[in-house]
C-alpha cells in the first residue's frame, strides 16, 4: 500500500470473508439473519429514544421558555434533525470504503453513533448554561446524523438487496420504549425529567457495541468480491 493511504485497510480481510462465504452464501445468509436484525437496531434504539426523549421531556429541559406546544414541536424537531445531514455521512463512508474497505467506515461511523448517543445523556440543561444546552443538544444530533448515514450505508444487506429492518424498527421501538416505560414508572415525575431520562441514551452506547460486532459479522457475505478486489487495486 502506497503512503498515501496509510491508514488501517480491511480491504484483505473482506476479499477473505467473500471467498469463505463463496460456496455457502445462502445457508450463511440464513445463519447471520439475527445479526442483520441486530446490524441496524442501534439507529432504530437512537431514533425512537429521541422520539420519546423529544416528546416528553426535552421541552422542559432544553425548551423551557418556549410554549407548550412549540416547545414539544422543538424538541420532535432534534429528535429527526439527524435524518437531514445523515446523506452526508454515507458520502463519507463510500471514500473512506473505496481507500480502506467497507469496515473501517462501518467501525468508524457505529462508533460515533455510539458516542454522540450517550454525550444527549450528559448534556446540561437550559436551567444549567441557558441556550447552549440547545446548542450541544443540535451538536450531538447533527453528528448522530453523520455517523448515522456512514453507519447504514456501510451495513450489510441480505442476499439480493433484502434486509430486515422492519424487525430491527421494532426491536428498538420495544427496547427505547420499555426502558422509558420503566423509567417512569419507578421513578417520580421530578426524577424522570431531571436525570431518569438520561439512562437509556446511556445504554445506548452499549447498544452501539452491539450493532457494530453484528455488522462486522455480516459484512463478509455482504460484500461484492469483485468490486472489493478493484478498490484493492486502486489503492496499492
Amino acid at each position: 500500500m502506497s503512503q498515501e493511504y496509510a491508514w488501517p485497510s480491511s480491504l484483505k480481510l473482506e476479499i477473505e470473508a467473500q471467498r469463505l462465504h463463496a460456496k455457502s452464501r445462502a445457508a450463511a445468509m440464513d445463519d447471520t439473519a439475527p445479526a442483520l436484525v441486530l446490524a441496524r437496531w442501534p439507529a432504530f434504539f437512537d431514533l425512537f429514544a429521541c422520539g420519546l426523549a423529544g416528546t416528553l421531556v426535552f421541552h422542559r429541559v432544553f425548551f423551557p421558555g418556549l410554549a407548550a406546544p412549540v416547545a414539544v414541536l422543538a424538541g420532535l424537531s432534534a429528535a429527526i434533525l439527524p435524518f437531514a445531514v445523515s446523506p452526508l455521512g454515507a458520502i463519507f463512508a463510500r471514500v473512506v470504503g473505496r481507500r480502506h474497505g467497507r469496515g473501517v467506515g462501518l467501525t468508524g461511523g457505529q462508533f460515533i453513533l455510539g458516542a454522540s448517543t450517550t454525550a444527549v445523556a450528559f448534556l446540561p440543561s437550559h436551567a444549567q448554561v441557558g441556550g447552549a444546552a440547545v446548542v450541544l443538544l443540535i451538536a450531538c444530533r447533527l453528528a448522530q446524523g453523520v455517523s448515522l448515514g456512514a453507519a447504514w450505508g456501510e451495513s450489510p444487506r441480505g442476499a439480493g438487496g433484502w434486509d430486515l429492518s422492519a424487525l430491527s424498527a421494532a426491536l428498538g421501538l420495544v427496547v427505547a420504549g420499555g426502558l422509558f416505560a420503566l423509567l417512569a414508572r419507578v421513578l417520580s415525575p421530578a426524577d424522570f425529567a431531571d436525570w431518569g431520562w438520561r439512562y437509556p441514551f446511556v445504554i445506548g452506547f452499549v447498544i452501539n457495541i452491539v450493532g457494530l460486532f453484528a455488522n462486522l459479522r455480516v459484512l463478509g457475505t455482504g460484500v461484492s468480491e469483485d468490486s472489493a478486489r478493484a478498490t484493492l487495486r486502486r489503492v496499492k
